[in-house]
């Protein structure tokens, strides 16, 4: 459950920081539902295997972002991040480290009604 939570705030504080860099679109607000539905399913059990499905999505994607950021950053033939860019590969490290982690997650077991 801790890892999650982890996952859950890691997405948050990403898409948050995103949207004060980059200014408005789709992208951190979609993540930041994912982010809401994985700390949602914490309290909801139903919604348990999806959230590790989408915690592993946003994990990869996570992981893609940061390679292309990566390849990005050598265009000119020398590799150069601004500070803003910076702090974003090191939170989609987070989120992708985070997030691939629910490859490992167990998923809850659901409740039977006992006779």
């Amino acid at each position: 459950m801790l890892a999650r939570l982890i996952f859950s705030v890691c997405t948050a504080v990403t898409c948050l920081s995103s949207l004060l860099v980059f200014g408005l679109s789709w992208w951190p607000l979609l993540f930041l539902a994912l982010a809401a539905f994985v700390s949602l399913s914490l309290y909801i059990k139903a919604f348990d295997y999806i959230a590790i499905l989408l915690a592993r999505i946003g994990g990869v994607l996570a992981l893609l972002g940061l390679a292309l950021l990566m390849l990005a950053a050598t265009v000119g033939g020398s590799f150069h991040l601004s500070p803003s860019n910076w702090l974003m590969a090191g939170l989609m490290l987070t989120m992708s480290l985070s997030g691939l982690s629910a490859f490992f997650w167990q998923h809850a077991e659901p409740e039977t009604a006992e006779e």
